[in-house]
């Protein structure tokens, strides 16, 4: 396979109108709004817009993003955006990603038809906030605020509690070498280069896994390898591996079959290799396939 080398400022102004295109495919920055928005000038756009594809990520459609009012509210904050979406509207303060709001309790005090919310903890913020009943959730470097909606709070919690840097389908699609089948499950999508490939889930996250026996506590899944060449002839069992970590809590490592096995579909002369693997429990998991020395890792969210 033939390889082209883009220049990397090309890639950047594509990553830019990538970026950009998670707006514009269902935006409602219209009228007042559209003067507002923010823009791509503004030094938080990045972070702003790997959050926005997150939301997106799982379930939500992000109409606008505007500048909040509330970009002060912590010393050394870098910043915040107001979310409008599908399910209600929250603001989004943003610490730099070296730091957490793990540290910061929220004191609420009610006080007539009117709530008082205060802050202690690190970072300091010397804020007062008055006003309707307001939900507080912290993920990591950043503090999701949601006035007087306890479902748009709930839904904004289950997705801050599986945040996962899972693998999505990148910029630039892979194909695999002719005459390699194409076609696709849906939903799916092809990972990897002509050394190391596999298919991958749109939405990075595998769902619904069975226990191999009912009495197993691990999920059960098949993973299925090509490598440009592979001859199940000559080389039967494969001569690949596959491990895994979780990434977002201790969990014992992936377990997997004893060896890799050959298969095909209509033609045996391109044969595919299918590993069986254990995943301990569900959650973020970095799964790396390595044939022959070629490594191809990628990340997959496991849910029940």
């Amino acid at each position: 396979m033939r390889r082209v080398a883009l220049p990397v400022i090309l890639l950047l102004l594509l990553t830019t109108s990538v970026q950009s295109s998670l707006l514009a495919q269902s935006s409602d920055c219209t009228g007042r709004d559209a003067q507002f928005q923010l823009r791509s000038t503004n030094p938080l756009y990045v972070d702003v817009m790997d959050l926005a594809r997150n939301l997106i990520d799982h379930g939500f459609i992000v109409k606008c993003i505007l500048p909040s009012k509330m970009e002060n509210l912590f010393d050394g904050q870098k910043g915040a955006a107001l979310y409008r979406t599908d399910r209600g509207e929250f603001d989004v303060l943003f610490l730099p990603k070296t730091d957490t709001f793990d540290a910061v309790e929220v004191v609420e005090q009610e006080q007539g038809a009117k709530y008082v919310y205060s802050f202690r903890g690190t970072p300091h913020s010397p804020t007062r906030m008055e006003g309707k009943k307001t939900y507080f959730t912290k993920s990591g470097n950043l503090l999701f605020v949601v006035m007087r909606d306890a479902d748009l709070a709930a839904s904004i919690q289950a997705a801050a509690s599986h945040s996962c840097p899972a693998t999505m389908p990148p910029l630039m699609s892979f194909l695999p070498p002719s005459p390699y089948p194409t076609e696709l499950p849906s939903g799916s999508f092809w990972f990897g280069t002509e050394n190391l490939w596999t298919t991958l889930p749109m939405d990075g996250t595998w769902k619904g896994l069975l226990h191999y026996r009912p009495a197993d506590s691990a999920f059960r899944n098949k993973l299925f390898w090509w490598h440009e060449g592979y001859d199940w002839r000559t080389e039967n069992a494969p001569n690949l591996t596959v491990t895994g970590r979780r990434l977002d809590a201790p969990a014992p490592p992936l377990a997997t079959d004893e060896h890799a096995n050959a298969g095909w579909t209509n033609d045996q002369n391109h044969a595919f290799m299918v590993a069986g693997i254990f995943i301990p429990t569900p959650g973020c998991w970095q799964i790396t396939g390595d044939y022959n020395g070629e490594r191809l890792t990628f990340v997959v969210l496991v849910r029940q």
